[in-house]
């Protein structure tokens, strides 16, 4: 996984490796190598990329993700959102795959 073309985490032979300050990074790769980020802050935004390696080490696959964080900390308000405090509130994602494609959803019910 890469953020902004900064490498930050990977996984090989089921080991996982952090390439920045895995406290500041707040992220872990899961087993089916989904990234987790902890503590969701607005500055976690930006375009993300996962890329798949088969063990022959050829390239499987890559994916680019734009992925937005909304909503703002009270110390920084400028237009406050009463209705999206932070911390985020608890999400919940779904994902649907079609004709190799993934759609991912995010949403949160107050």
């Amino acid at each position: 996984w890469t953020k902004g073309g900064q490498r930050l985490i990977q996984r090989k032979n089921n080991s996982a490796r952090h390439f920045v300050n895995k406290v500041q990074c707040r992220c872990e790769m899961l087993q089916n190598g989904t990234l987790q980020i902890e503590h969701l802050v607005k500055e976690d935004s930006g375009n993300y990329r996962v890329m798949v390696y088969g063990k022959d080490g050829k390239l499987k696959a890559e994916e680019n993700i734009m992925f937005f964080v909304q909503g703002e900390t009270m110390s920084h308000v400028a237009c406050s959102f009463p209705s999206f405090p932070e911390p985020v509130p608890q999400p919940i994602l779904s994902a649907e795959c079609r004709n190799k494609n993934v759609s991912v959803k995010c949403e949160v019910k107050q």
